[in-house]
Formats: C-alpha cells, structure tokens, sequence
C-alpha cells in the first residue's frame, strides 16, 4: 500500500478514477515479444490483489480511496486523506495485502494437490515473495506502516515515526550488506540490491515528507472531536513555566489531549486542551508559556 501525493506525470487518465503508467504498455509487449507474458500476468495479477485486498479493507473502515494507478510492476492506491486517522485502521489496512497473499498461496497449494498445473508453483511463489517483502518492517510497505501505526498506539505520532525510520534505516542497510555478501562470493542477487536501494529512496522520501505530516497532523487538531459520540482523551502533567511547544512532540492524532498545569507546588492552577495550546502557538507566540495560556 503507498500513498501518493505527487505528480501525475507519466500516467494516462483512464476515466475518473483509474490511471495507467505509460511504461506498463512497453512492459507488456515486451512480456509478449519474449514469451514472458504468462509469468508477468501471474506476477501482476498477484500485485493487483495483493492492493485490491488494500482498498476493499480501506473501504470496509470508511477510508476513501480517491483512485488507483496501474504501474509497470503492480498497482497503486490513492488515498483522499494525507494519512489514516486511526492507527488500528492503518494496522488493519496494511495487514490486509500481506494477509491476502497468504490465502492465496495456501489456497493454490491445496489446489496444487489435486490439479498440478505446471504454472501453480511460480504463483505460490510469487504470493509468498510479495507477502515476505511487505512485512519487513521497514517504510514504505506494509510491515513499516503497522509498525509505526502499533507505536503510535502506545506512544506519540512524532516518537513513533522517529523510531520507525530509524529501523527502516538498519533493515534497507542489511540488505544491502547482504546483497554486497553475495556479490563479493559470486552468489550475484540483482533483486536484493534493487530492493535495497528502493527501500533507501523512499526513506529519502518519507524523512522530507515526516515534517509536512507533523503540520498535517497539527492542523488537523480541530476535527478530532467527534460530535454525537464519546472521544479517547489522554490526561497530561506539566509545570506552568513550561514552554508550550514543548508538549508537540507528545501530541497524538488519534488521542485528545488535555493537559492539566501546576505550579511550583505541584498543585493544579488550570487546566487547558491541546486547542487552546495549538491556538495560542499559531496566534500568539511560539515562546508561550502553559502559565500564560
């Protein structure tokens, strides 16, 4: 599962909601030139319902998905939101391709033992390939976006986001420590450096894009209360000559926050929300104290 939020150059509207990359057509008449064609369609199929099972479980929580790209090597999602509100959602949403693939793979092994078609090994393969590949926990795939959604949980977005491209680094740096391994003993795996290197250009991208998802986050404080309905609240601790800004860092989108303030005695002087911190921040001061909300 990817969010795009980037040009669309390179890909050919097909309708409102679907777009096609120009470099899958070239792919596929090149899959047909060399006779190739049943393995790529095993292999793009897999992908297709590896991020089918993506959007159908995105559908089923109520996230929109406002279209989907066709790529050279499988299929995209666009989300409507800049990220998922929910972090058990996003864990939901992201375990549902990996989970997809295993039930093919199980279901094409038992198919297998009764009808041994010559091209139901390559599938299997295939489905647990992909599977194996998104649970690393490693940003973008699935594994580092269940990770981080499962630390969220227990922490702040911002600490959780950290951590998770940090072992996002250690992970894509094995790979290519593996890949160099195997090249240095003539066991040459092209794939593996790919992966590598594809997995080091999306941390790139995902550490500029950390800084844009903080605002988003911080911005989107005002629609975190839910009218009609009961809303998560967490309950914080601070001394009134704490500079607000200090409480970003363990502020949350999936939790509400308030925070209760004391003075040198540790006794309670007032109590404001992360609104009322967030609002003085924007238009007052950045140096505001809690003391002086």
């Amino acid at each position: 599962m990817r969010k795009r939020f980037f040009s669309h150059a390179g890909e050919i509207p097909i309708g409102h909601y679907i777009r096609l990359h120009v470099l899958l057509l070239p792919l596929c008449a090149a899959s047909i030139w060399g006779n190739y064609w049943q393995l790529f369609s095993i292999s793009w199929i897999t992908a297709l319902c590896h991020e089918a099972a993506h959007i159908i479980a995105g559908k089923c929580l109520g996230i929109d998905v406002s279209g989907i790209t066709l790529l050279p090597f499988g299929v995209c999602a666009r989300l409507k939101e800049p990220f998922i509100k929910s972090p058990a959602k996003e864990i939901i949403m992201a375990s549902a391709g990996p989970l997809c693939n295993c039930i093919i793979a199980i279901a094409l092994y038992c198919i297998y033992r009764l009808l041994p078609f010559a091209w139901i090994p390559y599938a299997i393969t295939v489905n647990l390939a992909i599977m194996g590949m998104n649970l690393l926990p490693c940003l973008p795939l699935d594994g580092g976006r269940i990770l981080r959604a499962a630390l969220t949980l227990g922490s702040d977005a911002i600490t959780a986001g950290q951590t998770t491209l940090r072992i996002s680094r250690f992970f894509s740096a094995v790979l290519l420590c593996i890949s160099g391994l195997l090249l240095i003993t003539a066991q040459f795996n092209f794939s593996l450096i790919l992966i590598g290197v594809f997995l080091l250009g999306n941390l790139y991208s995902e550490q500029r894009n950390f800084s844009k998802q903080t605002i988003r986050e911080i911005l989107y404080y005002k629609e975190k209360l839910e009218e009609n309905t009961l809303n998560r609240t967490t309950t914080l601790t601070a001394y009134a000559k704490l500079p607000a800004r200090m409480l970003l860092r363990h502020l949350s989108y999936h939790r509400y926050y308030i925070i209760q303030v004391v003075d040198e005695h540790q006794r309670i002087i007032k109590t404001v929300t992360e609104s009322q911190i967030l609002d003085a921040l924007l238009h007052q001061s950045i140096r505001i104290t809690l003391g002086e909300i």
